[in-house]
């Protein structure tokens, strides 16, 4: 499908992404553009890729360059990728904000635009870095494409195929619909996760708290386990979305706070039935249907 294609930061969804491309023989050569010396190494013993090299000379000859590095680190990739990078080259992302990712790019190096197909593969862990990549990560997963008005439809098609051929359902979604939607449903839980697991660990009984803590705690707060430079970049890049997200948790909190402070018996049992019908009937059917796929 590709001769060669560069992806920009082999972590969990970069090197995942070059296990897949190499497995699936989608690529004759993936290239890496790591942040050390270390983790080129371990990209190249792992498979993620077939060799590292820098940003300048990786880029030459390439088809597709594929960023997937925390979303403040990626304008000025694109500044760089502005003077080094080939006409006919398409250029991607794997970032979860795409409205600031699209100004930025547009008011910076607009000169790119046309060579760029945003785009968020649904994936990824509380894991992170080379070492934590593996083939098949993308399997049945959502992955937004987010058109502009540059965007060329031959780039779009390349890319949408490319990761159907992952086995990915691939979906289109207006930039600031994409943000809003995400704020919501990972952005929010994310926050959520960091701050209860800061909550608990700054009580004097912290180490009691997590020793007698159950499993169900446990799943809860597994992605406060996630890279926090990440989702630091993402809350700074789609702050207006993640403030949204949050005042409007901030109202549920104080509306189930007032019933507990009243001892409203069934205001309490209305407000969890509520969300358990909402999460049985629908959430759940569809993680069992993907589940089912798998």
């Amino acid at each position: 499908m590709f001769n060669k294609v560069v992806i920009i930061g082999t972590g969990l969804l970069g090197g995942s992404l070059g296990i897949d491309l190499k497995v699936r023989q989608l690529a004759k050569q993936v290239v890496g553009v790591c942040r050390s010396e270390e983790t080129a190494r371990l990209a190249i013993e792992k498979g993620v890729v077939d060799r590292c090299d820098t940003l300048e000379s990786a880029v030459q000859g390439a088809d597709l360059i594929v960023l997937a590095t925390p979303m403040q680190a990626m304008l000025p990739i694109f500044r760089q990728l502005e003077i080094c990078v080939e006409p006919h080259t398409i250029i991607t992302d794997v970032g979860s904000v795409k409205t600031s990712l699209y100004k930025q790019v547009a008011e910076h190096v607009p000169g790119v635009l046309r060579q760029c197909v945003f785009a968020h593969p649904i994936a990824g862990g509380e894991h992170s870095g080379v070492q934590a990549a593996r083939g098949g990560l993308f399997k049945n997963k959502h992955v937004i494409i987010t058109n502009t008005p540059e965007s060329v439809a031959a780039n779009t098609l390349k890319v949408t195929r490319m990761w159907q051929d992952l086995e990915c359902r691939v979906l289109e979604l207006g930039l600031e619909e994409h943000d809003a939607i995400f704020a919501k449903t990972s952005h929010l839980p994310h926050v959520i996760a960091f701050t209860l697991v800061n909550y608990l660990s700054q009580q004097t009984d912290r180490q009691q708290l997590f020793d007698l803590a159950a499993a169900g705690f446990y799943d809860f707060t597994r992605i406060a386990s996630s890279d926090a430079q990440m989702w630091r970049d993402i809350c700074i890049t789609n702050k207006d979305q993640v403030l949204d997200a949050l005042r409007g948790f901030k109202q549920q909190i104080e509306a189930i706070e007032s019933k507990v402070e009243s001892a409203e018996q069934e205001g309490i049992l209305t407000y969890f039935e509520a969300a358990k019908q909402a999460r049985d009937s629908g959430l759940l059917n569809k993680a069992r249907s993907v589940l089912d796929d798998t």
